[in-house]
């Protein structure tokens, strides 16, 4: 048997596995992969997309259903570690399909990150579920137009990351902080923003209630809980900074209550940027 062909028989084994563990979860698999006898074929790859995805004559995007995708990391269990398990085998980063997200799981899916310059932090969010299931192949279109990221520092919340994307590419880059140094996303004023897909409601240069100056409005968003926890859902969500009515700079830390905080030089840069782009309709923030 050789090489060519053993590889055939792993993928296929394993795409297959982990379009039942999909099922499971209501997720499609990508058409390229869902079934044996696609292996090999020509089909092109399509994003996974939820089982209850809207039909309205429009193909659905995965990023557009980013919240139905399961977020995972270290201690995550269950059907849908095993599917990003299989999928990750599948895609040369060996991974033990026991459901269980420990840390050979956590250096598989890293590796995995690394190859495909996805953001290398561990976590299973929705660009990395995207790349598994398209087998980062490239071919699945980068999202087009204007987009904000806002990806969390584990260790150090105050040094976290806001990235300003442009039909998938990176514009401009800067530090923020969320939340008063808690990672804890039900904490009310004090936890940094939930893990979601954000729509932008609209922004101000004038605000003058308890967030002064230049303010991007945010959905509300429900947290993610802990086993044994209620839910809740934060409100009162800004990108702002610490400034006056008149936006002079008042500047101080990068703590906040929860909101996504910029220092004013980097939140004014921000804003002219969008101001160039007109500030599109479609604006949303992914936070991962």
């Amino acid at each position: 048997m050789n090489a060519k062909y053993r590889t055939t028989l792993r993928i296929t084994a394993a795409t297959a596995a982990s379009a039942g563990m999909l099922s499971v979860l209501g997720l499609t698999t990508p058409a390229g992969t869902a079934a044996a006898h696609d292996v090999g074929t020509t089909h092109p790859g399509h994003v996974a997309q939820p089982l209850n995805a809207a039909h309205t004559g429009k193909k659905a995007a995965g990023a557009s259903h980013a919240r139905h995708w399961p977020t995972l990391r270290s201690g995550s269990r269950g059907p849908a570690v095993r599917a990003a398990q299989h999928l990750l085998t599948a895609r040369g980063h060996a991974a033990k399909a026991d459901g269980v997200f420990g840390s050979r799981t956590t250096a598989a899916v890293k590796a995995f990150q690394r190859q495909h310059h996805l953001n290398a932090d561990g976590v299973v969010g929705p660009d990395t579920w995207n790349a598994l299931a398209n087998d980062g192949t490239g071919t699945t279109p980068p999202p087009r137009g204007y987009m904000l990221k806002f990806t969390k520092n584990r260790n150090a919340p105050g040094n976290s990351k806001l990235a300003l994307y442009r039909d998938g590419r990176l514009v401009k880059s800067y530090r923020a902080g969320s939340g008063m140094g808690s990672t804890d996303e039900c904490a009310r004023n004090v936890g940094w923003l939930p893990s979601g897909t954000y729509k932008v409601l609209g922004h101000q240069t004038n605000r003058n209630t308890k967030i002064k100056g230049y303010a991007i409005r945010l959905e509300d968003m429900p947290c993610h809980t802990k086993r044994g926890k209620r839910g809740i859902t934060r409100g009162d969500l800004f990108i702002h900074s610490n400034m006056t009515k008149d936006g002079e700079s008042r500047w101080g830390s990068y703590k906040s209550n929860g909101c996504i905080k910029l220092t004013p030089a980097d939140i004014k840069n921000l804003f002219a940027r969008l101001n160039q782009a007109h500030w599109p309709r479609n604006l949303t923030l992914r936070v991962s």
